[in-house]
């Protein structure tokens, strides 16, 4: 009886003691992780920039996938060398005073020089149509016609803020404020184009009340109000952040950037509310117009809609060819050697907006013509 009960003490005691341990070792543990698997990007696109900070708010972390191809200062081909000129590394010639062997870019190419040139050239373009406009397309000076010219300048300065802020971006300190430049000429375009799109469809604002007209430029103001005060509201290192989780600069592709952090979801989100409020002036433009004219303006500018979306899709969710192009599978062609330039998703997006841009132009000018 006593051997007995002293073997039932000592197997109580092992697993009183295993017990002990096994809650320590959970204690011991981090909090609960898992990773994400999407085209092994690290998280890239809506992945990154939104969920996993949403998720680290409810105390689960984003475990990152290992980087194959982690950032080397000694083939960094995004900042610009003390002394040299921004506006010069950017659009010309980047030196760094090191060769680049493997680079998509070249010895001299700059990551952001194509976003930048196809912007400045469409700026510039954007910038004589609105100046020349009124003298040589504008017949009768109308409430909607001089909307319309505006809405053209206001895209002008839209492209070419953007310029100035791709310029600008390999520059932490200058970049901060370049890139609220950039979003607020994007507000600034959609709300002129909100207000000569409606006073086309309304014949000059015939019957409208103020509302109406100042609805849209007051959304697009809320949101660059609200923007700007986080902004001013962070520091520039804690948004400071490299590009694709920093699994890019052995290509070139290297890229850092101002993030919007848990806010990304929500500058995405109201981008595109306010790109397709267009929509609103629908039901008086057919009314206004015959149904064949009518349908004619909205198909042009739905296609202008669609060409936005499809841009954005591929700068924030797809990040094509960025991702397959950090990962070494091409697809090589969009990259230029000797221009020193590549097509990342972002310049794919700035070649799209121009088209869309163009389009959105072109279906004013038609349905002014109708009129």
């Amino acid at each position: 009886m006593s051997s007995c009960s002293s073997c039932d003490d000592s197997e109580k005691s092992e697993l009183y003691s295993t017990n002990e341990t096994f809650d320590q070792l959970l204690k011991s543990q981090p909090r609960l992780s898992f990773s994400f698997g999407i085209a092994n990007s690290n998280g890239t696109g809506l992945v990154r920039r939104f969920a996993t900070p949403m998720l680290q708010h409810f105390g689960v972390e984003a475990e990152k996938q290992p980087c194959t191809r982690a950032d080397d200062p000694d083939n960094d081909q995004y900042s610009v060398k003390n002394g040299n000129s921004l506006c010069w590394s950017v659009l010309i010639r980047n030196d760094t005073g090191r060769l680049h062997n493997g680079s998509l870019l070249g010895n001299f190419g700059h990551v952001e020089r194509l976003a930048a040139w196809s912007h400045l050239i469409s700026g510039i373009a954007f910038l004589i149509y609105a100046l020349l406009r009124p003298f040589y397309v504008t017949v009768d000076h109308t409430i909607a016609q001089s909307c319309t010219t505006s809405a053209a300048g206001s895209v002008a300065f839209a492209f070419l803020s953007s310029t100035i802020f791709h310029v600008t971006s390999p520059s932490k300190r200058l970049a901060v404020w370049t890139r609220q430049l950039d979003y607020f000429s994007i507000y600034t375009a959609m709300a002129f184009g909100y207000v000569a799109d409606f006073a086309i469809a309304t014949r000059s604002f015939e019957n409208t009340s103020l509302l109406a007209v100042f609805d849209g430029p007051l959304a697009c103001a809320i949101v660059a109000v609200f923007f700007l005060i986080r902004r001013t509201l962070l520091s520039a290192e804690e948004t400071w952040d490299s590009y694709l989780g920093g699994c890019t600069i052995s290509f070139g592709l290297m890229r850092k950037m101002h993030m919007d952090l848990a806010h990304t979801g929500a500058r995405q989100a109201t981008s595109f509310l306010l790109s397709i409020s267009y929509f609103v002036t629908v039901p008086v433009l057919y009314d206004n117009f015959g149904s064949m004219e009518a349908t004619t303006i909205l198909l042009l500018e739905c296609a202008c809609i669609a060409i936005l979306i499809l841009g954005m899709v591929i700068d924030n969710a797809i990040v094509f060819p960025d991702v397959l192009l950090s990962e070494g599978k091409g697809p090589r062609f969009l990259a230029c050697t000797n221009c020193g330039c590549i097509a990342t998703s972002h310049s794919l997006w700035h070649i799209l907006s121009v088209i869309a841009a163009v389009k959105g132009a072109a279906s004013r000018e038609y349905a002014l013509s109708l009129q």
